[in-house]
């Protein structure tokens, strides 16, 4: 247990607040990412939503170091390939503000057009010596000028005069600066200039241990001691044992932990008297302590997650604290600044405060910024003479606006007009496709409806099984079905939360076997039971001491056939290990525990087990009802919940569905399923508009997005009745599944593109059982665009698996509840999974977690390069590699007024909106007028296509063809 010091001195005690908030301030710039089994996506810039997206990226990339947009070459290629058109640039500088420079002759538009269009090049100090010496860049024009511009420049002179000319005019025009002292922030800084010795390298490879172990989940032989009281008071155990050796300038570090043994010190004194040893005043304890959390952020946002929302790692939940990781941070700052202050002779620890860092010469600098001049006066047709003849106030005016139109201000321009095209590549067709085929209601019942969840990765299930079998109605919704759940399964120790991240289930749904089935369950946990421990008695011997190497070269000949087959025909493998399983343990017939008698209650805190019938029925109105799905059911429903499964995949979760909080979404389709089925449930949603006949039985299934298998849950339970609706359905599923496979396998390189779809499946059920496999799946990363409202709004486009897809009925909600209720649970699970693609791929090193090549799991909560590294967050590249970094696209059939009423109402969605997080669009559900959202208004769309394009199959649009499709129209029976 943490406990006060007594010797603390008032002025210390009077500070305690103020140091509170300055963590909390803190946090809020660290990842949010939780363990890595539980992925979540989100934000990456959460602190910085408050601001608007293009200064947002632009202030964190000076905080984090990191990348704002794409590069500018990435961007020029987009240009050079029709990906940006030159009209996107121009309608993006028609919203810039603009004023004359040179009148009559320039303003900045102008300016920034030309330097946009022409490809102005980038100079920096570090390099542009051997530029000018190694290159005849001073003596050339540029190559791909236009002739009339070239002959203008060099007039009647010699290129090489002329070009010597223009340069020497630049190099007068650019100014020397003044390199002002760059004072250190953290000691670290200051040491590092005095001594050379990096403070970070001595104290981070033992800080990671320390926090890899402390936070392990079930890896380390040896368990940190005293871990429950905290990680300040399990370091200072482990440190302060007699014998212990520390690494080089940490000598001290027993010493340091021992005396705050002594005085009784807790997290919040220990990091108030290291500030003040090290000289830090109060004032500054804020940029001080957030550059010391930055410096490990993966390792300091893990602590501060875990400390908000320990029930993340519920195999081993531990008290953790962002202030007692800062404690031992500095704790080990101190010793080892101590050691390097010995070792170096310096003064004391407060010396690092007068360092200054070292700096260059501003000559380079000097002759850069007169480069980026020369480039820019070549690309404006300006030659020397005509820079000679400006006054001096428009010469330097335009010096000013060449220098300000710097290389992150091109690229927001660049990335505004590449999402801008985006933009008008979905808008259009959608638009041209509403005029041509305005919605319909169905006249006849349908063979089956299947509910799926928005996912992306669904819209070409669901495209595929409208192809094959155009009678079947599709609908999807956010995949928890409107069912927040804690869950465990037959086989699972504790309850998992099966809900969006925002929300925290009230009510507990177990799975229990059948009655008659309870021995067969017996056996089979008595089995599981007895190979756990084998298991476990193996996995310890094979981390001990001395029985490591024994029992690793004793059994690991007998892991060889395993491993050979499961890396030479890995399908195989995984069929022959679940017919293995299938015959070791029994397979009880199961239910699950859902209903609760209106009376039953429970503890304040505690979970209530299972659902009245009045919360049932509001669980399943919740659903159907914006959906518009309230008559003309089938006689089969089936929905359908999702995830993915993987071999040595760390980032399995990440797969998984985002609305159930990171994983699985099968028992939430399972229990909707069962809740609809329900003869009192039913009775109640009459009475709410939402009428089921009595012959149409609801089927809840699962689909895996990594090997496409679909399971339907409880087929045993449908009346012999529907037994042929329930095999018609199932081999339409099982063929959609197929031609899914196909176009998910079209992405990669190693499958072939001649493949049908059943090789197709077998590759991808292939890529999914193999250990070797990075890219399993491609997950969200093609993610670029929602669209809320009817099916008949997109059924028979080819979205590419591009677009999340929400079910909404307009004509059905006159005072936007449903849509309320939809764009508050899906609005900002969509902006944060586009977010976090779109963050990773910008900056993947910065933002992202990198390649996985050098990733290895520490404790089961996240990865490290290689043995030692600060905790990686994000996603790694294997996953957003094929990825175009847009903000999503909100596409609502709805009007303008209507839906800014329910954005409005929505603090979160209103801060997406407003910020520039996101961006939208209306589809009027009358006329299918588009509207789009610019700036504080809505425009009209301008523009149209006169055709769109289209195929008679999905297949014969995407064959052969690996990079992103525009949008088209399937059209089977022409």
């Amino acid at each position: 247990m943490s406990h006060t010091a007594p010797s603390r001195t008032p002025a210390i005690a009077d500070s305690r607040p103020h140091l509170e908030q300055i963590i909390g301030l803190v946090a809020h710039f660290l990842p949010a990412q939780g363990p890595i089994g539980v992925f979540i996506h989100h934000n990456t810039l959460h602190a910085f939503q408050h601001l608007h997206f293009e200064e947002a990226v632009v202030e964190a990339s000076r905080l984090y170091g990191t990348e704002a947009f794409m590069s500018e070459d990435a961007y020029r290629e987009c240009l050079a390939s029709g990906r940006i058109q030159v009209e996107d640039v121009d309608s993006v500088l028609s919203h810039e503000a603009t004023h004359s420079i040179l009148p009559g002759r320039l303003d900045r538009r102008k300016l920034w057009r030309t330097l946009l269009l022409g490809g102005q090049r980038r100079f920096d100090a570090a390099t542009i010596d051997w530029y000018l010496e190694e290159t005849s860049f001073s003596q050339r024009f540029r190559a791909d000028l236009a002739a009339g511009v070239r002959t203008r420049l060099i007039g009647n002179q010699t290129e090489t005069n002329a070009a010597e000319a223009l340069f020497a005019a630049c190099l007068e025009l650019a100014e020397e600066e003044a390199c002002a002292p760059h004072r250190p922030t953290r000691p670290k800084d200051g040491l590092l200039w005095r001594t050379g010795v990096d403070l970070d390298d001595v104290v981070h490879p033992l800080l990671i241990r320390l926090c890899s172990v402390f936070l392990d989940q079930g890896v380390a032989y040896w368990s940190m001691p005293n871990r429950r009281s905290g990680f300040l008071n399990s370091v200072r155990e482990l440190m302060s044992r007699p014998g212990a050796v520390f690494p080089e300038y940490l000598g001290t570090l027993g010493t340091e932990f021992r005396r705050q043994s002594e005085l009784g010190m807790d997290a919040a004194s220990v990091v108030e008297i290291a500030l003040e040893r090290f000289g830090v005043p109060e004032d500054e304890w804020e940029p001080v302590l957030k550059a010391e959390s930055l410096a490990l952020p993966g390792w300091a946002g893990m602590m501060r997650r875990l400390e908000e929302e320990a029930d993340l790692a519920p195999h081993e939940q531990l008290p953790c604290s962002l202030m007692e990781f800062l404690a031992v941070r500095l704790t080990l700052e101190l010793a080892g600044a101590s050691g390097i202050a010995r070792r170096c002779a310096l003064g004391g620890l407060t010396e690092w405060r007068f360092a200054t860092a070292p700096f260059h010469s501003s000559g380079a600098e000097r002759k850069a910024q007169a480069a980026r001049l020369f480039d820019a006066f070549q690309l404006l047709g300006l030659g020397a003479r005509e820079i000679a003849s400006l006054n001096s106030i428009s010469r330097q005016a335009l010096v000013d606006e060449i220098e300000s139109f710097e290389e992150l201000e091109r690229r927001r321009i660049y990335h505004l007009a590449y999402e801008l095209r985006h933009e008008l590549d979905v808008l259009r067709p959608l638009a041209r496709y509403r005029q041509l085929h305005p919605p319909k209601p169905w006249t006849t019942r349908p063979s089956a409806q299947v509910f799926f969840c928005i996912d992306e990765r669904e819209e070409s299930t669901r495209r595929h099984l409208e192809e094959i079998a155009p009678e079947v109605e599709t609908h999807s919704a956010a995949g928890f079905f409107g069912v927040a759940i804690n869950y465990a399964g037959i086989d699972d120790a504790h309850g998992v939360s099966l809900c969006p991240v925002v929300i925290k289930p009230q009510h507990a749904v177990r799975e229990r076997p059948m009655e008659d089935h309870e021995e067969s369950h017996a056996i089979r946990r008595r089995r599981r039971r007895h190979w756990a421990k084998v298991v476990r008695n193996m996995y310890v011997s094979s981390r001990s001491l001395c029985r490591g190497w024994v029992s690793t070269a004793a059994l690991g000949i007998f892991s060889l056939p395993s491993t050979s087959l499961r890396l030479l025909a890995p399908r195989h493998y995984g069929r022959l290990r679940r017919l293995f399983d299938d015959a070791v343990l029994p397979q009880p017939r199961t239910e699950l525990n859902f209903v609760r008698a209106e009376v039953d209650e429970c503890a304040a805190g505690q979970l209530l087990q299972g659902f009245t019938l009045k919360e049932m029925i509001g669980r399943v109105e919740s659903v159907l009802g914006p959906a518009g799905f309230r008559r003309g059911f089938a006689r089969i429903v089936v929905v359908l919940g999702h995830g993915s499964t993987s071999l040595n995949n760390p980032h399995e979760s990440a797969h998984d569905c985002g609305a159930c909080g990171g994983r699985r979404g099968g028992p939430n389709g399972r229990l909707f399923a069962a809740m609809a089925n329900h003869p009192d449930v039913r009775q109640g949603l009459q009475g709410l508009g939402i009428h089921i006949p009595e012959d149409t039985v609801f089927v809840g299934g699962y689909h895996d997005t990594a090997n496409d298998d679909v399971d339907l849950f409880d087929t045993d339970c449908i009346p012999p009745t529907h037994r042929a609706d329930l095999d018609k359905i199932r081999t339409q599923l099982d063929r959609a599944r197929q031609l899914d496979a196909q176009e998910r396998a079209r992405r990669f390189e190693a499958a072939h593109p001649d493949d049908d779809p059943g090789d197709s499946l077998r590759h991808v059920q292939e890529r999914a059982q193999h250990l070797a496999e990075p890219r399993p799946e491609y997950g969200h990363c093609t993610n670029a665009v929602c669209i809320v409202g009817r099916r008949a709004v997109t059924r028979g486009l080819f979205l590419d698996r591009r677009a999340f897809l929400i079910s909404y009925d307009p004509t059905l909600d006159p005072t936007n509840e449903s849509l309320a209720r939809l764009m508050g649970a899906a609005g900002p699970v969509c902006a944060g999974i586009s977010l976090e693609y779109y963050f990773s791929f910008v900056d993947n090193e910065g933002y992202g977690c990198g390649t996985k090549l050098p990733h290895n799991i520490t404790g089961l909560i996240g990865v490290m390069n290689g043995h030692a590294s600060d905790l990686r967050t994000g996603l790694p590249w294997q996953m957003v590699e094929i990825h175009e970094p847009v903000r999503i696209l909100f596409v609502v059939e709805s009007t303008p007024e209507r839906v800014m009423s329910v954005i409005s109402a929505n603090a979160g969605l209103s801060e997406l909106l407003e910020n520039r997080w996101i961006r939208l669009a209306t589809l009027d559900p009358e006329s299918g007028i588009v509207h789009v959202r610019r700036g504080k208004n809505f425009e009209k769309l301008d523009g149209t296509i006169d055709q769109l394009p289209s195929a008679p199959s999905s297949i014969d649009w995407f064959r052969g063809k690996l990079e992103h499709l525009p949008i088209a129209h399937i059209t089977p029976n022409a």
